[in-house]
């Protein structure tokens, strides 16, 4: 369930990231690469055709590398906060008690609300990580 929650709201903000920012960055390189063969005809060189459209790819490659590292400092730092939370349960556990139904019952009780809370957390972090990703992807139009 905290997986879904996380992996929900995380879809929404990539999507309208995607929709709204990526899709122009795209159309612009494709239309940019259009003109290299325009320009070209069909008496160009075929190097500075290939290089021409090369070029045009850029800023898209750019703002993609950019959305890739956001979100992946992002999934990093969720997955060290879950690692946490599985570390400090798995501290709380003594010889023995792994026998002891109720004793570990609260033990995963910890570990699940120590999860929802960096769940909770991490989803309060979209919002500015949109922020940041669609300030940046404002250098790409």
């Amino acid at each position: 369930a905290l997986n879904a929650k996380m992996e929900g709201e995380a879809t929404k903000i990539l999507d309208d990231v995607e929709r709204n920012w990526m899709r122009k960055v795209a159309r612009d390189s494709f239309a940019c690469a259009v003109k290299c063969y325009d320009k070209a005809g069909s008496n160009g060189p075929a190097d500075a055709l290939e290089q021409c459209a090369k070029n045009c790819q850029v800023p898209y490659q750019q703002a993609s590398a950019l959305v890739q590292q956001e979100v992946g400092q992002f999934q990093n730092r969720l997955n060290r906060n879950m690692q946490e939370c599985q570390e400090k349960a798995r501290d709380l556990i003594t010889p023995g008690m792994e026998n002891d139904p109720s004793k570990m019952a609260k033990i995963e009780q910890t570990l699940i609300n120590c999860m929802s809370k960096q769940v909770d957390e991490h989803i309060k972090l979209l919002k500015p990580m949109k922020e940041r990703i669609t300030s940046a992807l404002k250098n790409f139009k």
